[in-house]
């Protein structure tokens, strides 16, 4: 099966992007991590102390997997419960690629695993910002949001982790781990952050609004990339 079969499927599902991955461990985001939840950045976000082998290795998450199939839906489309919303989505993109491809269910027992858990979004140890740039889907800013070349970073990602390779999709995508790769010498977002947990050379999420209220959108409004 295609990529470009999936991306036509996921848009006439109402999805504003969608790209895939090959499953690989993401060593360097394991490297960066681990020093910076070590060094106490995560504060009381202790959920990030654990299942750590499984936020940096999907296949450990998902047995079997071989793709992480990600599709971007917008703030606008998404409602209060964005969740459900992305989620619903995705189980009808589940559904229409198994029937896209029915007549391989004989050899195909089963795209996804049937006993776990196999579909995300903000709900699981998943990396979706950098599984997004690995899909071809856009790069992480200065205010590390993903940000897409032209829906910008009001996006909320979710993922589909298949059991089957697609044709048309690298063993490996180069990307560029950066962050800020697409701001230049914009500092819009690090100058109008409320507390000050950016622009330094990590992100201090102690500082930020969000941290406590999970309301402060400061460091995407003023994004130019989102006034396109």
């Amino acid at each position: 099966m295609k990529l470009s079969t999936i991306k036509e499927l996921a848009l006439g599902l109402g999805f504003d992007d969608c790209g895939a991955a090959a499953v690989q461990r993401l060593d360097r985001d394991a490297d960066f991590m681990d020093r910076w939840v070590d060094g106490g950045y995560a504060g009381k976000m202790d959920y990030l102390e654990r299942n750590r082998d499984k936020r940096y290795d999907i296949a450990a998450l998902v047995p079997g997997a071989k793709t992480v199939v990600v599709c971007l839906l917008t703030y606008e489309k998404s409602g209060r419960d964005y969740h459900r919303t992305v989620k619903s989505k995705l189980y009808q993109l589940e559904a229409a690629i198994k029937e896209s491809i029915d007549s391989q269910l004989s050899t195909i027992d089963s795209l996804t695993n049937p006993d776990c858990q196999h579909i995300f979004c903000d709900s699981a140890p998943v990396l979706e910002r950098r599984w997004a740039q690995l899909a071809g889907l856009g790069t992480i800013g200065h205010n590390h949001q993903l940000i897409h070349p032209t829906l910008g970073s009001f996006v909320h990602p979710g993922e589909l982790v298949l059991n089957i390779e697609l044709e048309d999709v690298p063993p490996q995508r180069e990307v560029d781990w950066r962050i800020g790769a697409p701001c230049g010498d914009c500092r819009a977002c690090i100058e109008a952050c409320p507390g000050k947990a950016l622009g330094h050379e990590v992100w201090d999420p102690r500082l930020c609004i969000a941290y406590e209220t999970h309301h402060c959108t400061v460091c995407q409004a003023v994004c130019p990339k989102n006034r396109q």
